[in-house]
């Protein structure tokens, strides 16, 4: 993973209403997170046929609600469609889809990403990992690398509303890398310019993702209703305002 410092101006223009750009040390960061699914399943049931293995880049920003910390995704893009059908429909994530090439050699990775949305902006990029040569480790608490990790919520929106997902996994364990540029219109979008201010590669982690629920408008809880039963709730809402109006 790879991350540019972005003027925050540049990046409000992408962050709803209801939602704060996080900054360290008054810095705005955007990052571009390439991991590879292996394999993706829902919840207590077998992996989906076809989805066993593939790759996918988030280009993300960091933001907070109230003093909740947790992750906008500016771009998603994968090659596969089932993925990106799916984060759209029940997640509202902004999925793209585009032409991957990933190039694994161990130490080293190599990718090549041009998308099909609009003018089919691109982004390449070479990651050389320390490997054998460092061990991994847990960043400290008021790192850098922390406050970029440690977020365990994700934002969208839908409908106007701005919803907020769980992410649970084991503390991540990383290793400094070297990142290299070359196209990289993909995330100039977003007022990214040159090489990364830094970069990592993070140990393989198991992550649950939960139901999308409104965090707008309610306080969070982790009893509040998940998003399919609360748009349930506004129909019923609706039709019983319907009905009133009708028999008046």
């Amino acid at each position: 993973m790879a991350h540019w410092r972005v003027d925050p101006h540049v990046l409000m223009r992408h962050i709803p209403p209801g939602l704060e750009l996080d900054l360290f040390d008054s810095q705005a960061y955007v990052s571009a997170v390439v991991f590879s699914v292996d394999p993706f399943r829902l919840r207590g049931l077998p992996p989906i046929r076809g989805m066993r293995r593939f790759w996918q880049m988030n280009i993300r920003t960091y933001v907070r609600r109230g003093a909740k910390p947790g992750v906008w995704f500016l771009r998603l893009e994968t090659s596969r469609p089932w993925p990106a059908r799916l984060g759209k429909l029940a997640y509202a994530l902004p999925f793209e889809p585009a032409d991957m090439t990933v190039m694994d050699g161990g130490e080293r990775l190599a990718i090549g990403v041009v998308s099909r949305a609009g003018d089919g902006p691109a982004l390449s990029l070479g990651f050389r990992r320390a490997g054998s040569r460092m061990p991994w480790y847990e960043p400290a608490p008021d790192s850098i690398e922390a406050w970029l990790l440690n977020r365990y919520a994700l934002y969208a929106r839908a409908l106007g509303t701005v919803l907020e997902t769980g992410v649970v996994h084991r503390p991540w364990m990383i290793q400094p890398a070297e990142a290299r540029v070359g196209e990289m219109s993909l995330l100039e979008l977003y007022g990214c310019h040159g090489e990364p201010a830094l970069a990592c590669s993070a140990e393989t982690r198991t992550a649950r993702i939960g139901l999308p629920r409104p965090a707008i408008g309610l306080p969070y809880s982790p009893d509040n209703c998940s998003f399919a039963r609360w748009m349930r709730s506004r129909s019923a809402r609706t039709r019983a305002r319907r009905s009133a109006m009708s028999s008046s």
